[in-house]
């Protein structure tokens, strides 16, 4: 037995709502499941990040129905051995994969007090994308979680990967 738990778990595409209500849940759960109340706090600023990676991503594949059919996006919250994992999946554009790998590498790299130079200099260079985000998702994830994020790409066709993000929390 690995003392595995599945705390909070989603399969289907998101909507803003559909993220309130999954918040609203992790609320419930840290109640159920005696979760700690600084460990709920950076469970769910980690979730917010995960989840609106995952909505803000989605309009990549908007107009794919085998894509929109056959690879949910999913979320799965759990404790294993009293350390939580949050893990997300969804599909992405192959032509993004190289500048997302090399920005999850470049944070995974940097010390605590790197990340947080880091932070703060992509936050001041000013560059947005036309989605409003500067990179600071992947980069809050680390920090908040103190671990290296884990990621992982399968090829589904030659326009789309399953993209694969894990977050450790000890």
């Amino acid at each position: 037995m690995d003392n595995r738990e599945i705390i909070l778990e989603y399969n289907g595409h998101l909507t803003f709502s559909t993220i309130g209500r999954l918040l609203t849940m992790l609320k419930y759960k840290m109640v159920e499941k005696g979760i700690k109340v600084g460990i709920y706090k950076r469970l769910l600023s980690v979730m917010i990040e995960a989840l609106e990676n995952i909505y803000k991503n989605s309009d990549q594949y908007a107009n794919d129905s085998f894509i929109l059919k056959n690879y949910i996006p999913n979320f799965t919250l759990e404790r294993i051995k009293g350390n939580y994992s949050i893990k997300v999946s969804n599909p992405i554009s192959n032509i993004y994969i190289d500048k997302l790998k090399e920005k999850i590498d470049i944070v995974n790299k940097k010390t605590a007090e790197e990340l947080k130079v880091y932070y703060r200099h992509t936050i001041s260079n000013g560059h947005f994308t036309a989605k409003g985000g500067a990179g600071l998702g992947i980069i809050e994830m680390s920090k908040i979680s103190g671990n290296p994020l884990l990621y992982s790409f399968e090829k589904i066709n030659d326009d789309y990967s399953l993209y694969t993000l894990q977050i450790n929390f000890v």
